[in-house]
């Protein structure tokens, strides 16, 4: 019973809106003026499984028949027609499905276009078989047949797959409430389209339309079809009884029904196209509605906001995290010199700066300034910006993006203050291991390094290098005597005392113990002996704390020697004159 019902339901409509158009609109040629069974047909077709639709056609090809030929057409002719009118559907269905890319949707543009194009070719192709096989073949006959087919699709399909769609729609107490609003609407188009076609005396043909136009406002393509179609069905009737205006026409019930058909025709052409652009403008609307909020919301967690100058009206947008990011409330931006005070006063120059260049040049800008808040808050802000075009290719705005870098600003000034820190640490690491501590002197590792440099630097220049060790004379008595916090207190008197003897490019370092080791770059053996007498003279003659006397031992570089060498030299050098008596100074052999 289930897979009965659906093909039965289509053979009893379409053969009621078969009979009805034949029986209560057909001309003194046999022709109907509106053939709503073509748009059940296609609308069926479309909205039925494909293992079903046979059934379908089958059902609607028995009630086209019958309907024929109690309409008084011969079998002949009465199957001529069927093969007609459902090879019509057929051919819409292939189109459709096949050859085009278009969605049976009525609320884009394109898609209707598509739809009507695949309308007037199903109809073309359906009028010439009707046409060639029927019994009176004229071009009269060929028009008709295809402005009914025409009108019977685009009015009644459109209809039937809108009501549907909506029927098997979710029920809610707002769809209810639509239902009921869209059947007052279409009683005013009917009272509207009776009060033109109940009369003869006056032409009130664009009444009908402003009516459906008033419905096509208010419920998009639903008021379209449903509109025309009350408007079909009342001048219709109208027609037939010879009532209404095209009864003031000259001509027979011909030419009456080819003007209503027209007129229906250019009715659906105006409303039909104008209720897809409405509800494609509804629907940008939303969808930009819907980015807009997708764009606040990305603007608020990337605290960033979008911003347009107008240079005509010199008036500046702005976005709602704009005003966030100036710490302001409202929904108006200040004018542009007091958006350019918003910055900080050191800032400004370079702004208006920029936004000049821009305006002259045409090209766009980038910066980072401060924002001084209301508040006195400063923030920091990134912004970038370039012309807005005009049609006539000048500059018609300035539109760009202003960024809140505050936390970046503030990441990135830690971050540079903790590298200065690990460079301060480093070098405090670097001194550490390159100082001796008791002293604050060089120690043997720098020492070593600072000979090795002036013997490569003498190397390449031909100079001369000198160097001279000495140490403390008696020390361990010392330690014996005073105790090693005093003997600690010599050593860091000796060094100094010797480091205030040089001359600024020479080096003292601590070589261990109570040992030292001075480096002379670009200085001769004579040097070298003259610097270690000086050292020796003001040890002996300090008088704070032990006396104190040194003995050292001197050499100069020789061509080809290497730092080990050198230091060998000098050392047996100080262990003659600590031989000799201590306190004095000798020259290395």
């Amino acid at each position: 019973m289930r897979r009965t019902a659906p093909p039965v339901l289509t053979g009893l409509s379409y053969f009621a809106a078969a009979f009805g158009s034949l029986e209560l609109t057909r001309s003194g040629d046999g022709i109907a003026a509106l053939w709503p069974a073509s748009g059940i047909m296609l609308a069926v077709v479309l909205t039925t499984p494909r293992s079903r639709l046979k059934w379908h056609i089958v059902a609607a090809a028995i009630a086209s028949l019958l309907a024929n030929l109690l309409a008084g057409n011969t079998f002949h002719i009465s199957a001529m027609f069927t093969v007609a009118n459902i090879s019509e559907a057929a051919i819409a269905l292939w189109l459709l499905r096949y050859r085009t890319s278009c969605q049976v949707s009525f609320v884009e543009p394109t898609d209707l276009i598509c739809f009507t194009k695949v309308a007037a070719i199903a109809t073309l192709l359906s009028a010439a078989i009707a046409t060639f096989t029927g019994p009176t073949p004229s071009a009269d006959f060929f028009l008709s047949w295809f402005a009914t087919d025409l009108l019977g699709i685009l009015i009644v399909s459109p209809l039937l797959l809108i009501v549907g769609r909506g029927v098997f729609a979710r029920r809610s107490k707002a769809s209810w409430a639509s239902a009921l609003s869209a059947i007052k609407i279409f009683m005013a188009v009917a009272v509207v389209t009776g009060l033109c076609f109940w009369q003869s005396r006056y032409p009130l043909l664009f009444l009908p339309m402003l009516a459906v136009l008033m419905a096509v406002y208010r419920l998009g393509p639903l008021g379209a079809a449903g509109g025309v179609l009350i408007v079909s069905g009342f001048s219709t009737v109208a027609t037939v009884f010879d009532h209404g205006p095209l009864a003031l026409m000259a001509g027979g019930p011909f030419a009456r029904g080819l003007f209503l058909q027209i007129y229906l025709l250019a009715l659906f052409a105006g409303a039909l196209p104008i209720a897809t652009l409405l509800v494609a403008r509804e629907q940008l609307n939303s969808r930009l509605a819907s980015r807009m909020r997708l764009l606040e919301l990305a603007e608020s967690a990337g605290q960033i906001g979008h911003w347009r100058l107008d240079l005509e009206s010199q008036t500046i947008s702005w976005s709602r995290e704009v005003f966030h990011i100036h710490g302001l409330e409202g929904s108006a931006p200040p004018a542009l010199d007091k958006a350019i005070d918003a910055y900080h006063p050191d800032d400004r120059p370079m702004v208006r700066a920029h936004i000049e260049q821009t305006l002259q040049h045409h090209t766009g800008f980038e910066f980072k300034a401060r924002i001084v808040r209301p508040d006195g808050e400063v923030r920091h802000v990134f912004s970038k910006g370039e012309i807005d075009q005009g049609e006539s290719n000048g500059a018609s705005g300035l539109f760009g993006i202003i960024q809140d870098i505050s936390a970046q600003v503030a990441h990135e000034e830690s971050m540079e203050q903790a590298r200065r820190s690990a460079e301060d640490a480093a070098q405090r690491a670097l001194i550490m291991a390159q100082t001796d501590q008791l002293t604050g002197i060089a120690n043997r590792r720098r020492t070593e390094y600072v000979l090795n440099q002036a013997i490569a630097a003498a190397e390449q220049s031909g100079k001369s290098v000198s160097i001279a060790i000495f140490d403390i004379d008696h020390f361990k008595r010392i330690n014996d005597s005073y105790g090693h916090q005093t003997g600690d207190e010599v050593i860091r008197r000796v060094a100094q005392e010797a480091a205030a003897q040089l001359r600024s490019g020479d080096l003292v370092g601590r070589y261990g113990g109570e040992e030292f080791v001075i480096v002379l770059p670009d200085a001769t053996q004579e040097t070298a002996l003259r610097v270690g007498e000086r050292i020796r003279e003001t040890i002996e003659a300090a008088d704070s704390g032990p006396p104190v006397t040194i003995s050292i031992g001197v050499a100069e570089l020789t061509p080809g020697e290497s730092a080990d060498a050198l230091l060998r030299r000098a050392d047996q050098a100080l262990y003659s004159a600590k031989r000799a008596g201590r306190n004095r100074l000798h020259l290395a052999a």
